[in-house]
């Protein structure tokens, strides 16, 4: 899957791209120690000073750092993103051409007058005037266009890149000067106009009725209810209030708070708005360049690429190291929880934040500029791949990006004002670096991180396949830019991944933080505490005096993601405090955004928050005093405590406090006031209610949250002791609503009273009345009663007005008791077995005895339970005992009757049945076994007989008899196996052994089983006298005869069968060598070969059977062995022969008759080594050898020039043809002719004679170069060749005739005959255009010399003559040559004769007809 290092030819291209034309400065690389690379966060904190510098940089791990690849790729999916990446930047602005067309017909009718009745159309298509007005708004307008002359650029940001000519841009311009420039003038001066707002608020107003209506009409929109005259609601907030600043979307009719907008508007916009909605509905595809990236993918669903505890391990992956990067700090999955970081306050999961996610990219794909949510830190890990380029702005750089962003791409910033929030645009490093925005670049291979630092903008592309992982972590150095992330997200209006609020407070309450960090924390915290103070401050002062705390977390302790409501307006996390109205109390707002919630009076909304100022505070001194960072903005922070005695009024100062401290003052006095009048619940609400304009303040405030606790502690107590008092007095019938004792005895403890009540000391009354009848309880619970003295106290009890807990346990003892006696009743009234259980009436014993109330029933139980008792020790003392029926019959028949249910009687009553039962079997079976039946259903009742009787709880006497009478049955179904099928002689002899034990043999099944062993036995011992000796084949299968009539299974019956067997094998084998031995049979097709010969001879010797076929291979193997031993002689004869062959030709007279001799006796040994039929190793090489001997036979007669011996015939001069095919049957008998001299001179023959046919077919083709000098000798040097060239030699003569006036030898150009002397004449030589049918050339008539007859041509073409034409001539002999030297001197007078024919000509004198 390309995983490695990029190759270094790719590496140096990469180096090439990045720093030749871009020309990008590289960010910082830092290659640090094992020692350093323990610890991620303090190394990051240690290069920071330096690598900030640069928003980003390159870590190269150590070289033993190389974690293992987790994930299974085959195996896993995962969705894609479409990327056109030339659209990432030249792009329009996301446009709905339907929307953009509304706008634009409209301006057509209110400000010209007319309507686009056609399209416009430009290089013969449609011209697309939405696109056409975006791209000339990208390149800043019409003028600017103009003045650059950029049309060829607009055209190609329209359509993709392509270009037109000079004509088709005049032609542009003309168009959009006709159909748009004044669209864009009317567009200008509206956004000029902006600033009034007067067309639009006037436009919105005169459009709202009809659009609202239509609007209800629909029933799409929701409706705000009991709020009159309200018909369009915002989309965001859910509100109708505040209609003025209301915006409808010209295209969908939606409509929006402009304060709700994301980002928000500080004015109605002028002309056409359409929402994001509209906007963002373009049909059109963007290009022609996709590229698929699999980004943001989730790990904790795809799987991550490092190793996590609980995923699978690959094989391949032994278990420690999987276990020690399992663990690693360098782990993206355990990262962003490091001791240090402050995300490991959170306590959720957030995807991409503190979960990794997984990228993984193709050729091109890219990640476009932006900086981490809330601007945390990033790191990011390239598993394996291409590389992946990267290019970074400092955090301190990114006001002047985003500048550089707003000014080169404005359409899209329009458009889309949170454009970098999209993550959809890239923009040229060369285009940063020109308006001195600092750009760096890193080159990421596999195995490197890349850290970005907070609010550094980054971006970049991959340049192949690769796999990445990356994750957030932030140190206590981020949380000033954490703030201003947050900040950003309420400016933009988009929710926050996390509260950066709740962050700061679980973060200073756990204590989490380093003396470093605490600087940090400390700041941020100010920062708030600043805020959050001096809003609180200007909400008192508008008039929202009602407040309330916020509900706590389930965790406080950690960060949570869905606790904490968010602001309507703004989307944030309401972590410290918000705004609610009774209204909507569901709906919430930010302090900043309070004025957006409803249409309410200051008064109804409500303040609720979760710190009070004061709390604040405190977190902030706790973190200065951990820290020891103390400065001068927490010392003018602080504020005198409410435990000095100073008062309130003492501690004014300018501002908030000033105004504050006079109403607190003077509800502390009326509050003072209230606790020495008698309880009033109106006064105490009132003051409460008016307490909590000063319950959120500062410390300032503690006198009166700490008066307010009084109030509602006293507040309390005395509606508790008011409502005891009115339950008591009324006397009420059910316990239920009764007070209970325990209650009014802890509101009588509070000492001192918190408040003065009336109704105090009549409730202590009440409470002393209630005391001494719980006293009475206890003293009658504590003897013995009987059940009617305890009704009795029972009724006094109910008819008292104050519950006591007693009284509840007394109702249950009645109860209890009640039941007790009635379940001892029944069980003296049950006299019929099997009765009560024992157990049970133990239970109800004890029971009684715990109540400790008189029963008139307890004696009778007492009495039955101890004969119980006594009559379960008897069953006991027989269990333990040796049980006979005997003794077991006389205690069941003494304890017939008795009523009790005991379990051991239970279990000898059972006993005594099952014994009964297996005496009745045995009865039954014992007839069956003196009937002598079917013998396997008998073994099968005498086992379970048996088995059952050995299971009996009393002993039995039959049992005995049973198991002998069942070995007697196994042994007969033993007997009756023999002859079902056959068995062994050993197992025969054990029955018959068994039978003499249980005294059965003289039975006739065993006397004939005897008779059976004996015949096996006297087989036995014959088969056992053939074996040890070679016997004849008949013998052998007697013996198999006699065996078929033996049912018992044979020991020796398989060695016999298997000595047969391989007599017959070994027949079947020796078949053909047994033919090719007999005189009578012809030899075999096929040779046989020797080693089989061999083997089989060899394995005769091995049989046990008397045969004659193993003598007859025997003679066979001597014969072909005899064979080769005689002709290895011959064949070395013959080689030596050979070699002396090599020396000289002077003794091929004497060598040629050896030769002769020495084939004749190969070939007669060959003849008698094929008549054996086998395939002998030496037959192959003589045939050779006789092959070489004719081929030398047959050398020394073609290198001979004339016969000098009787055994020489002579055959004239070879020819080439035949000295070639020589040469070629030599070199396939693997014969060099160079090795021997006769064989030299033949090839020396060869080479003369190609050499001389060579340069007669370059003279042949020569079209008369060659004088006829030349020609003859040529000719004559053939004739007396010493080898024969005949076809050559026919083509020479040919070539020596002389033919037209010209005196040039025959060629392939057109030539016409004369019909009387048979002359050739070239057409072009007698001036012939055409060559006629009948010519007759001017020797042969004289008179017609200047106008020679010719006959009209047949056809308009001049043939050449035709092969059959050129073939009527003869050979030139010498006479010829004194007939050309005439013709030569006569070449129109002269003799009409035909010319000699030629026979034979050449292959090149061969032309196709026409």
């Amino acid at each position: 899957m390309g995983k490695g290092r990029v190759k270094a030819v790719e590496k140096r291209v990469l180096d090439q791209k990045l720093r030749g034309s871009v020309n990008v400065p590289s960010g910082p690389v830092y290659y640090p120690t094992e020692e350093e690379f323990k610890d991620p966060l303090e190394y990051i904190y240690k290069i920071k000073p330096e690598a900030e510098v640069y928003g980003i940089c390159k870590i190269v791990p150590p070289k033993c750092w190389k974690p293992p690849f987790g994930l299974d790729l085959e195996s896993v999916k995962f969705p894609t993103k479409t990327q056109e990446i030339h659209r990432l930047q030249f792009r329009p602005a996301s446009c709905n051409p339907k929307t953009f067309q509304l706008e634009y017909n409209r301006f057509l009718e209110e400000h010209l007058g007319k309507k686009l009745k056609k399209k416009v159309v430009f290089e013969g298509d449609d011209l697309d005037l939405c696109k056409l007005f975006n791209a000339v708004k990208r390149f800043g307008g019409y003028d600017k266009v103009i003045k650059g002359k950029r049309w060829g650029e607009v055209y190609q940001f329209m359509s993709s890149g392509e270009k037109i000519s000079k004509c088709a841009k005049h032609v542009l311009c003309q168009l959009y000067k006709e159909h748009l420039h004044d669209f864009e003038n009317y567009h200008n001066r509206m956004n000029a106009d902006a600033a009034k707002g007067c067309k639009r608020i006037r436009r919105c107003s005169e459009l709202s009725s009809s659009k609202r209506r239509k609007r209800n009409g629909e029933g799409n929109n929701p409706k705000v209810e009991n709020e009159e005259g309200v018909d369009q609601a915002c989309e965001q907030c859910k509100s109708g209030k505040h209609g003025e600043v209301m915006l409808l979307c010209d295209s969908c009719n939606k409509g929006w708070h402009i304060y709700c907008l994301s980002p928000p508007l500080k004015h109605i916009p002028p002309g056409n708005w359409y929402c994001l909605e509209c906007l963002n509905t373009d049909e059109e595809t963007f290009g022609f360049v996709p590229v698929m990236y699999g980004n943001d993918l989730d790990t904790s669903v795809y799987g991550s690429g490092f190793p996590r505890i609980g995923d699978q391990r690959p094989e391949s992956v032994e278990e420690n190291i999987w276990d020690e990067y399992c663990g690693s700090p360098w782990n993206l999955n355990n990262m962003p929880k490091l001791k240090g970081s402050m995300l490991q306050a959170i306590r959720h999961n957030i995807n991409g934040v503190t979960v990794p996610w997984l990228y993984l990219g193709m050729l091109f794909s890219s990640f476009c500029w932006h900086f981490e949510d809330h601007c945390f830190y990033s790191v990011n890990y390239l598993h394996w791949g291409e590389a992946k380029c990267w290019y970074g702005v400092p955090g301190s750089a990114a006001s002047a990006f985003e500048k550089v962003m707003r000014k080169t791409l404005p359409d899209l910033f329009d458009a889309q004002p949170d454009l970098l929030f999209q993550l959809v645009t890239m923009l040229s490093p060369t285009v940063l670096q020109e308006n001195k925005v600092p750009v760096y670049t890193v080159l990421q291979e596999p195995g490197n991180f890349v850290i970005t630092f907070p609010k550094s903008f980054h971006a970049g592309f991959n340049f192949g396949l690769n796999c990445a992982e990356a994750v957030n972590f932030a140190t206590a150095d981020w949380l000033p830019h954490g703030g201003s992330g947050a900040e950003l997200y309420r400016l933009y209006r988009k929710p926050a991944v996390i509260s950066h609020e709740e962050l700061l407070c679980v973060v200073a309450k756990g204590n989490c933080y380093s003396s470093e960090g605490s600087i940090h924390l400390k700041k941020e915290l100010l920062r708030i505490y600043s805020k959050e103070k001096t809003w609180r401050e200007q909400l008192w002062k508008s008039g929202i005096l009602r407040s309330s705390p916020m509900f706590l977390p389930e965790c406080s302790d950690s960060v949570g993601i869905e606790e904490d409501p968010a602001c309507i307006i703004c989307q944030q996390f309401l972590h410290l405090s918000a705004i609610v109205c009774n209204c909507r109390p569901s709906v919430f707002a930010c302090l900043e955004h309070w004025k957006h919630l409803c249409e309410c009076e200051p008064t109804k909304l409500r303040l609720v928050y979760r710190y009070t100022l004061a709390e604040l505070h405190g977190m902030i001194l706790e973190v200065e005093n951990s820290g020891g960072c103390k400065t001068q903005e927490t010392k003018n922070s602080q504020r005198p405590s409410s435990g000095t005695k100073r008062s309130v009024s003492f501690n004014k100062k300018e501002g908030m406090q000033v105004s504050q401290a006079r109403p607190a003052e003077d509800w502390l006095l009326r509050a003072s006031k209230v606790f020495d009048d008698v309880f009033s619940s109106v006064e105490y609400a009132i003051l409460l209610k008016e307490a909590e304009q000063f319950l959120w303040a500062g410390s300032e405030m503690d006198r009166v949250r700490d008066v307010a606790k009084s109030l509602i502690k006293a507040k309390i107590w005395a509606e508790a002791v008011s409502d005891c008092l009115s339950k008591v007095e009324c006397k009420a019938n059910n316990d239920s609503q009764k007070v209970h004792l325990e209650f009014i005895d802890e509101l009588l403890r509070v000492d001192p009273v918190p408040c003065f009540h009336s109704g105090h000391l009549k409730l202590k009354d009440y409470a002393e009345e209630a005391r001494k009848l719980s006293e009475k309880t206890d003293s009658l619970l504590s003897s013995c009663p009987t059940i009617t003295q305890l009704e009795l106290l029972h009724s006094e009890v109910s008819s008292s007005p104050i519950s006591l807990r007693k009284h509840e346990n007394l109702s249950k003892k009645i109860s209890s008791a009640k039941m007790l006696a009635e379940r001892a009743r029944f069980y003296l009234a049950d006299t019929k077995p099997p009765g009560v259980e024992l157990d049970a009436l133990s239970k109800l014993k004890s029971e009684i005895l715990e109540l400790h109330v008189q029963l008139p029933e307890t004696e009778d139980i007492l009495d039955l339970l101890k004969k119980s008792e006594s009559a379960r020790d008897k069953c006991k003392q027989v269990l333990s005992g040796s049980r006979s029926l005997k003794n077991v019959e006389e205690l069941l028949h003494e304890f017939d009757s008795f009523s009790i249910n005991i379990p051991e009687l239970n279990i000898l009553r059972q006993y005594h049945v099952d014994t009964l039962s297996w005496m009745s079997r045995f009865n039954d079976t014992m007839v069956d076994v003196r009937e002598g039946k079917d013998q396997r259903k008998l073994i099968s009742d005498l086992s379970s007989l048996l088995q059952d009787g050995a299971s009996l709880g009393i002993q039995v006497e039959g049992l005995p008899l049973v198991e002998d009478e069942l070995k007697k049955a196994s042994c007969r179904e033993k007997a009756q196996t023999v002859y079902a099928a056959r068995k062994s002689l050993d197992f025969i002899e054990q029955l018959l052994s068994e039978a003499v034990v249980l005294h059965i043999e003289e039975e006739k099944l065993f006397v004939e089983i005897s008779g059976i062993l004996s015949a096996a036995r006297c087989w036995e011992e014959r088969a056992s006298s053939i074996l040890a000796s070679a016997a004849q084949m008949y013998e052998l299968k007697d013996l198999i005869r006699t065996s078929v009539n033996i049912d018992a299974v044979l020991p020796s019956l398989k060695g016999i069968e298997n000595t047969i067997s391989l007599a017959e094998t070994w027949l079947q084998k020796s078949e053909p060598f047994l033919s090719a031995a007999s005189s009578m049979a012809s030899s075999p097709c096929t040779p046989l070969e020797l080693p089989v010969l061999k083997d089989l001879v060899s394995q005769s010797k091995s049989l046990n059977v008397q045969l004659q076929e193993p003598m007859i291979l025997e003679t066979l193997l001597l014969n072909c062995e005899r064979w080769q031993c005689d002709n290895h002689q011959l064949l070395q004869e013959t080689e030596d022969l050979l070699d002396n062959a090599k020396i000289d030709d002077g003794l091929h007279s004497t060598i040629l008759p050896k030769i002769r001799d020495l084939i004749t006796r190969v070939e007669s040994a060959i003849t008698s080594g094929v008549s054996l039929g086998i395939n002998l190793d030496e037959l192959p090489k003589l045939q050779t050898a006789s092959l070489k001997l004719g081929w030398f036979c047959k050398t020394i007669s073609l290198s001979s020039s004339s016969p000098s011996s009787e055994f020489l015939v002579d055959i004239g001069k070879p020819s080439l043809k035949q000295i070639q095919q020589h040469l070629n049957e030599g070199q396939t008998l693997k014969i060099l002719p160079e090795e021997y001299y006769l064989g030299k001179r033949l090839v020396e023959l060869k080479d003369t004679g190609l050499e001389w046919v060579k340069r007669a077919r370059k003279v042949v083709t020569d079209s008369g170069a060659l004088a006829l000098e030349d020609v003859f000798e040529l000719i004559s040097e053939g004739e007396n060749l010493p080898v024969h060239a005949e076809e050559e030699l026919q083509s020479l003569r040919a070539r020596s005739m002389l033919h037209c006036i010209c005196l040039k030898p025959y060629n392939s150009r057109s030539m016409v005959s004369c019909t009387q002397c048979g002359e050739w004449y070239h057409t072009y030589c007698v001036k012939l255009h055409w060559r006629p049918e009948a010519y007759v050339c001017s020797a042969c008539c004289p008179v017609a010399e200047s106008t020679p007859q010719i006959d009209p041509p047949r056809s308009g073409d001049l043939e050449t003559p035709s092969l059959n034409h050129r073939r009527t001539r003869t050979v030139p002999t010498d006479a010829a040559v004194d007939d050309l030297q005439w013709k030569n001197r006569k070449r129109i007078k002269r003799i009409g004769k035909r010319n000699p024919q030629v026979h034979i000509l050449p292959w090149f004198f061969t032309v196709e007809p026409k």
